[in-house]
């Protein structure tokens, strides 16, 4: 089942304080390697790597926790991954599952503009079953072995979807 939770957190403060993060800026890791490959996708949480920007990640999972609780009516651990991206004109993602048992996703654009694209599609037997538009401040959270994927961001959008995603589980 796909939830979705509108206007969970504001995302105004959240948007502005990831902006001033340089790594997320130019999505580079938080040692800003030079040599490292640019991607769409940075850990926040990841602690296999020894990663875990508390200050970045823990703010809005300790708003919308409770709530996914609430529609779940089960408790569930905090996130064993967090990971914020950005996808510019003409990204997007393949079709793909996640490996924890639930995956939400906080869109933190302040304004977007449904032209822009940016969706998340979520799939069942090869047909699209849902479509989420990224409108700031809401979650959407699911089944994390769910097939889905980020749709592709219009070169008409201002400025880059960002997204912050965590993967938990039930306790």
């Amino acid at each position: 089942m796909i939830h979705l939770i509108e206007n969970a957190f504001d995302c105004v403060p959240h948007y502005k304080k990831f902006w001033d993060y340089s790594f997320v800026n130019k999505m580079q890791s938080v040692d800003a390697d030079e040599n490292e490959k640019r991607t769409w996708g940075k850990p926040l949480l990841f602690p296999n790597e020894g990663i875990d920007v508390l200050d970045s990640w823990q703010p809005i999972w300790d708003i919308i926790k409770p709530k996914i609780e609430d529609r779940l009516a089960k408790k569930i651990t905090d996130p064993e991954i967090a990971y914020i991206n950005l996808f510019d004109h003409g990204d997007n993602s393949c079709i793909h599952t996640d490996r924890e048992g639930y995956t939400a996703i906080c869109y933190m654009n302040p304004h977007w503009n449904w032209n822009w694209g940016g969706e998340t599609f979520f799939y069942e037997d090869d047909e699209v079953i849902h479509c989420q538009l990224p409108k700031g401040g809401d979650v959407v959270f699911f089944n994390g072995h769910h097939p889905h994927r980020a749709g592709l961001v219009s070169s008409n959008a201002q400025f880059p979807r960002m997204g912050l995603t965590y993967m938990f589980n039930e306790i």
